[in-house]
């Protein structure tokens, strides 16, 4: 605890020590604003009607106040993603909603869709086949870390008229177990058009369960120039994420049938196939992107001055100023200043064509390290000696050159076209035998464009084609498509979106290649065929979303794990292997997902079902259904503060999950002589949940159903058992410097 305390002090002082604007001049730290409720403004920010202050609230719902602080903070704020390719804004909605705070730190996911190994920040899987990539990335090990990597695509850049924090805390109890994150962001502008942030992220599991520890720290510094004819989004970022190995537990029955056992075992007690593996891994990289664009002002708004002398030459005075003096001789008179200077009209820049540049550098290391034999675990070994410090390093640098003819410039130019050039070059290191390794290269060539309608007010749609080649292996291809319709019916707002892609693809290189102590492959692939379309349909008045999604692909390509029975004196175990797999039958998958909430009074019931089904459970298991339900009562107290009091279920049906890999960090269907099923049982939490005006807070009992008598099938993964019952609290807070 000390040390986030540490991490927390310093935080707290470092924005006032760098800009110094968080302190008067007898250096006092200022005072936070006075405002209303911030729950009384809507997600993007607006103020609520009935506001008697006499001025309008600004986004984290602090009031002016001129007659308490002549010198008052100017406040305001704008936050939006960027295209990671071509650099296009898309505005998001503010961090600032206390609605699910309390569920936000868990690594399975607001609605409980992933499957994890237990602890906070462990590698995750989504149960939701529509939630998984579609496509392969280079550095496949990062990918089970999602939770916790923010790619480039959902950075949170911002524009602010004054300093901006939060610190975000969130801790479950146990000195010895216990999980704790805390997270802070600062943002500031220089001027308006130039804006920074920088966020950081520590994340510290202990594990309730042994040798199962997380460890990961993360900070980017961002920041965006955004001027008529120039703009820049720019991101570094460092990642290190530390990950304990335990292999699963030795049995099963220590948490499903504890009875078989004489003594009862705590969580920690109980005995683990591996206990001084350790897997460490950076993820760590920059990103720029920028456009320079040529175009014209277009005047949207003329001053009286200007509207008298429109279409006549510029005159230093103009006519009615002259007529104003009541003189005869007022022409002859030297002009005062203010008749003089005249206000320009303002102006808005159209862009016709722009020019865009995009580098991606990252340079990634995964460390999978044993202090110990690992003979009773994996089934191979193809290097000698008894420890194990595998070392794989992948290096890319990335350029896109980009070319785009803008929409909306004129009324015949309806649609905007994109045309590009991307070169990705990659260096990839394996380990080839006891402290050696070997170099791969590779280079990629990707030509594409995109016909884009995004301006529009009712119908918007993006279609995309691209191609790629690695010099050896042609025909690579992407087809994409969206669109999205936005409609009125019966008074109620109804949004359709529609999407499709057809992907060819060969596999990336790890999926080819991978060397190391345990594992080994050399493989040569055919390209992935995956065929998606599906469709998404909201309404607002009733509250409902429904989702539709169909795949089908040729050649699946997989992790695979195989097991081998061993015994050792009367004992019996397994050993295993990873391998990957390519399907020679195509698969077919469907999934439906129904959102529906109910309200009556202050009782709130909200309600996810998804529904999949595939035709090889064998090779892509998913469960049939995966429920999660909400029941609150929503309140405030004393008019500011707002509270949720509720709980939570979540729960999936029955199927053979997908087991973990502990020597790759990545998810691989289970052996065919040891599968076990996981699911049927519910996960059910109660909480509170807080806000009051620039801060939130919960207090949380998770997993309340928890028996250590054994209640159930308590697994996500395969060996891999859910946190026992814990308490949990969370707090974030806002303020201006």
């Amino acid at each position: 605890m000390k040390k986030f305390l540490l991490i927390l002090s310093f935080i707290l002082l470092l924005p006032a020590a760098i800009f110094g604007q968080g302190f008067d001049d007898d250096n006092r730290f200022r005072r936070i604003g006075q405002g209303s409720n911030q729950n009384d403004r809507n997600r993007q920010g607006n103020t609520d009607e009935n506001d008697t202050d006499g001025e309008r609230s600004n986004i984290f719902g602090r009031h002016s106040d001129s007659s308490k602080k002549k010198d008052k903070t100017p406040t305001g704020l704008r936050v939006w993603e960027a295209d990671p390719r071509f650099g296009t804004i898309d505005s998001v909605q503010i961090d600032t909603f206390s609605h699910s705070f309390q569920n936000a730190n868990f690594t399975e996911g607001i609605h409980g869709q992933y499957n994890t190994l237990g602890n906070l920040g462990s590698p995750r899987l989504s149960r939701l086949f529509a939630n998984r990539p579609l496509d392969f990335s280079y550095f496949i090990f990062s990918e089970p870390y999602d939770f916790f990597i923010t790619p480039f695509s959902k950075i949170h850049f911002t524009n602010t008229k004054s300093p901006i924090t939060n610190i975000s805390y969130h801790e479950s109890m146990g000195s010895d177990n216990g999980e704790d994150r805390i997270r802070a962001l600062y943002a500031i502008n220089m001027g308006k058009d130039i804006g920074f942030g920088l966020k950081l992220d520590y994340l510290y599991g202990r594990g309730y369960y042994d040798h199962q520890s997380t460890s990961n720290f993360n900070a980017t510094l961002f920041g965006s120039i955004l001027k008529d004819q120039y703009k820049a989004h720019f991101a570094f970022y460092a990642n290190y994420l530390k990950t304990g190995e335990n292999g699963g537990i030795e049995s099963d029955d220590y948490v499903t049938n504890p009875e078989n056992f004489p003594s009862k075992f705590g969580t920690n007690d109980i005995p683990t196939r591996l206990d001084k593996v350790w897997n460490k891994m950076h993820v760590n990289g920059l990103q720029w992107t920028h456009r320079y664009s040529m175009g014209f002002h277009k005047v949207i708004e003329k001053t009286d001055s200007t509207k008298s002398t429109a279409g006549s030459p510029s005159t230093t005075i103009p006519t009615d100023s002259a007529k104003a003096t009541g003189s005869a001789n007022a022409t002859t008179k030297p002009a005062s200043a203010d008749t003089a200077k005249i206000a320009p009209p303002k102006t808005l820049f159209i862009p016709v064509t722009s020019f865009i540049h995009t580098l991606k550098i990252e340079d990634n290391t995964r460390k999978f390290i044993a202090n110990e034999p690992l003979d009773d675990f994996y089934t191979n070994k193809y290097f000698e000696g008894d420890s194990t410090a595998d070392v794989i390093k992948n290096t890319l640098v990335s350029n896109l050159l980009a070319i785009e003819l803008h929409e909306g410039f004129n009324k015949w130019a309806m649609a905007g076209i994109r045309l590009y050039a991307q070169h990705d070059f990659n260096s990839f290191k394996l380990p080839a035998a006891y402290r050696l390794s070997q170099s791969y290269n590779e280079n990629r060539i990707t030509l594409g464009g995109q016909l884009f309608k995004e301006k529009g007010r009712n119908i918007n749609y993006t279609l995309q084609a691209e191609t790629s080649s690695d010099g050896s292996t042609w025909g690579d291809f992407k087809l994409s498509g969206y669109g999205l319709l936005k409609t009125r019916f019966l008074g109620d707002s109804i949004r359709l979106r529609l999407h499709g892609s057809i992907i060819g693809r060969q596999p990336t290189f790890f999926y080819r290649t991978y060397h190391s102590h345990h594992l080994w492959w050399d493989n040569s692939l055919d390209k992935q065929f995956t065929t998606r379309i599906g469709a998404i349909l909201k309404s607002e008045k009733t509250r409902t979303r429904l989702s539709f999604d169909l795949q089908n692909i040729e050649k699946y390509t997989y992790f695979a794990t195989t097991a081998q029975q061993a015994t050792n004196g009367t004992s019996t175990y397994y050993t295993y292997d990873t391998e990957v797999r390519q399907s020679s039958t195509n698969l077919q998958l469907i999934g439906v997902t129904l959102n529906q909430d109910f309200t009556l009074g202050i009782l709130n019931w909200e309600n996810e079902i998804a529904y999949q089904t595939s035709t090889n459970q064998n090779i892509l298991p998913v469960p049939a259904l995966s429920l999660y339900s909400n029941l609150y009562l929503l309140f405030r107290i004393a008019k500011v503060l707002r509270v949720e009091l509720g709980g939570d279920v979540r729960f999936f049906t029955p199927y053979y999950a997908p087991t973990y890999s502990p020597a790759i960090g990545m998810y691989a269907t289970q052996a065919e002589n040891e599968r076990i099923k996981i699911g049927n049982y519910p996960i059910i939490d109660v909480y509170a949940n807080l806000h009051l005006k620039h801060t939130r807070f919960y207090f949380m009992a998770s997993h309340v159903n928890y028996s250590k008598n054994g209640s159930g099938n308590q697994f996500l993964v395969p060996h891999y058992p859910i946190n026992p019952f814990v308490i949990r609290l969370g707090l974030s807070w806002n303020f201006f410097n």
